[in-house]
């Protein structure tokens, strides 16, 4: 056991839990850098839980350790958002072709079920109840195709994408577009037609392209252009559609 009884693994949860939870919150805004002796001090712990948490962080891509400068907390740009979109794509559509044999009658009728009651959330303002049952939409399928590491994945990058700061100042046009694309796909499955349900769920609900001018409204206080780079070698644009 180290300090206070907590086990060195137990210490190195409450600061993650702890720096995720300031994050979250918008205490920890996205350019900022972290303060370790006074992170270390509020919570009355040494440096090296709080560098084992760090190191958790930036394997997940919450924050960037410089060398002899500290800890910046990471901050979205497009580029990164359009890589994320491309695999959690990727990821869901390939969860829901796992899990299709196996989807229910009853389990499609409750993807509706989900889908009507966040326009219900969307109308009356209850946003946090709507983002919480719009991840329960697609955990339907991400929950139970059985890749824990596929699972982990995507939600760490939904994590980076939702809850970075956590913003419930949603964009009403996008979440009705949002809700169309649900149906859309819910009906794919009615229809038994997987490869059109995967291609929409793909090719059009995680597509970048299709999403941009959304993405940059709901991002437009945190998001961070690129700066053009000097470098002789000419980015390779990508060729396929998202």
């Amino acid at each position: 056991m180290t300090q206070k009884g907590y086990s060195a693994k137990s210490l190195r949860k409450k600061v993650y839990n702890f720096i995720r939870e300031q994050m979250n919150n918008g205490k920890l805004l996205p350019g900022s850098l972290l303060n370790l002796q006074e992170t270390s001090s509020r919570l009355g712990i040494s440096m090296t839980p709080l560098r084992e948490a760090l190191v958790q962080l930036e394997t997940e891509g919450f924050v960037t350790i410089i060398p002899r400068r500290g800890v910046v907390i990471n901050t979205l740009t497009l580029t990164r958002i359009r890589q994320m979109y491309r695999v959690i794509g990727a990821l869901e559509a390939a969860a829901l072709e796992d899990v299709y044999q196996s989807l229910t009658e009853g389990d499609i009728e409750r993807l509706q079920d989900l889908n009507r009651k966040m326009r219900e959330d969307l109308e009356k303002g209850e946003m946090e109840e709507y983002m919480s049952l719009n991840r329960t939409f697609h955990n339907t399928w991400l929950g139970r195709c059985g890749n824990e590491e596929l699972f982990r994945i995507v939600q760490l990058m939904k994590d980076r994408l939702y809850e970075f700061p956590r913003n419930v100042d949603l964009v009403p046009e996008w979440e009705e577009v949002s809700m169309s694309e649900h149906e859309t796909i819910v009906e794919c499955l009615l229809q038994k037609d997987l490869e059109g349900a995967v291609y929409y769920l793909r090719d059009v609900h995680w597509c970048f392209n299709t999403q941009e001018a959304f993405v940059r409204k709901y991002y437009a206080k945190h998001l961070l252009e690129p700066q053009p780079k000097k470098t002789k070698t000419p980015l390779v644009p990508l060729v396929e559609r998202c």
